[in-house]
């Protein structure tokens, strides 16, 4: 038996639908059959005047058409001008469209934290080994740029400020490093130089003598610390006057420079034979720009003897000198030679004698001293020249240049003779 259909009121899901049988579209609110074999909505006008489904692969449209078997369509080009395309149904489930809210990229809330490293390494290289932390600043910001989703994440200008950071202290510790690379230069604990005690045992009374006398002077920071000598001249209630080069102990002495100014001059410690390493305090600066100083210093060591000089000596070429000094920080270091040539320099009004010397002179000998072979300070060690280029020459300030400059301002005598045995 033969199911009655049923009829619908068209709804939001059968309108828009085209009808098989007459192709037109299906209007809300029409009356609607649909078919239970294939599920086509007809118009039920149009339903009942084909008396079912007019769905070609429907099987009532195949019953239909095997009623009409004998029947010819005749298609005209009129026909195929009058035609028009299907419109196209909407999906039965598909409702009005929902924005659905995106939420932010993940990648975009989570830090770069190798920016943020390169970004702090570079900041703690200034106040450390910049040479080596700043490279490391710029390699870490470097790998965090190439790292997956790095321009996704935040902290990127870390990265930026990192590597420029980076390179400025890199720059700036290697310029700094080159500008204070005199081999003199040196950080090191004067207590650790002190000579071997047996080595000063049965030497003739004239090394004996210069070896007692010298001292070792650091001067500057510890990040510039400059090394040099002096010559003990008198000792005298306690305390030891020294005599020594002006560039030891004032780095911001130049050739030429006639500043007379000890408020200027850094902090100055000196290592003396037998006693610790005491604070020294500037006394004098030779004017017209002459490369001499003097400084004093407590004497608590028994040990500690004064040289032996003649401001009056009688020097040749020739002549046999050794130098007593502290060769980069090297203390009591003893060289011989003889004197090469007597020359003179010229500073402002002041004329005064250079002696020539080939014994080894190296830097930290500045403001030790020359003396003849009797043990006499014949001179103050001052220059030498690049060893690169030139071996055996070093140059002295004579010794009586001292003298003269002083003008009996520090009461000093003319000689202090015989030389003493230890």
């Amino acid at each position: 038996m033969k199911r009655r259909p049923l009829i619908r009121i068209a709804g939001l899901r059968e309108a828009g639908v085209s009808c098989p049988s007459c192709t037109d579209s299906i209007v809300h609110g029409q009356e609607t059959i649909t078919c239970d074999d294939c599920g086509s909505v007809h118009h039920a006008t149009c339903w009942k005047q084909v008396d079912g489904c007019a769905q070609f692969d429907c099987a009532s449209a195949v019953v239909l058409s095997a009623d009409h078997r004998h029947a010819t369509i005749h298609i005209t080009a009129s026909d195929l001008k009058t035609a028009r395309p299907l419109p196209v149904s909407r999906p039965p489930s598909m409702g009005p469209r929902i924005a659905i809210p995106v939420g932010p990229d993940p990648e975009s809330l989570r830090w770069n934290q190798l920016a943020v490293a390169s970004f702090i390494t570079a900041l703690i290289s200034f106040p450390l080994f910049g040479i080596v932390t700043g490279l490391l600043a710029v390699a870490i910001g470097a790998a965090s740029l190439v790292t997956r989703n790095a321009f996704r994440r935040k902290g990127l200008p870390f990265a930026a400020m990192g590597i420029m950071l980076g390179i400025v202290s890199f720059v700036g510790w290697t310029v700094y490093l080159a500008s204070t690379g005199d081999p003199s230069r040196v950080a090191i604990a004067l207590d650790d130089f002190e000579p071997d005690p047996e080595a000063l045992n049965g030497l003739p009374p004239t090394i004996n003598r210069a070896m007692k006398a010298n001292v070792l002077i650091q001067t500057g920071g510890m990040f510039q610390s400059g090394i040099g000598s002096g010559v003990i001249l008198r000792i005298k209630d306690g305390t030891a006057l020294i005599v020594t080069n002006r560039h030891v102990i004032d780095s911001r002495f130049a050739d030429g420079d006639t500043g007379n100014v000890l408020a200027d001059i850094a902090e100055v410690v000196v290592k003396a034979i037998g006693q610790p390493g005491a604070k020294g305090n500037a006394v004098w600066l030779a004017p017209e720009g002459i490369d001499l100083a003097l400084i004093t210093m407590p004497v608590t060591s028994q040990e500690i003897m004064s040289a032996a000089w003649d401001v009056t000596p009688q020097i040749q070429v020739g002549d046999a000198v050794f130098a007593v000094g502290n060769p980069h920080g090297l203390g009591w270091t003893h060289t011989s030679g003889d004197v090469s040539q007597m020359r003179r320099q010229r500073k402002q009004k002041t004329d005064y004698g250079v002696i020539q010397t080939s014994a080894a002179i190296n830097p930290g000998n500045s403001g030790g001293g020359l003396y003849d072979s009797d043990g006499h300070l014949i001179g103050i060690n001052t220059w030498t020249q690049d060893k690169r280029f030139a071996e055996g020459l070093g140059f002295a300030i004579v010794f009586q240049t001292l003298y003269q400059l002083l003008d009996g301002e520090l009461d000093l005598p003319e000689r202090q003779l015989p030389i003493e045995l230890p």
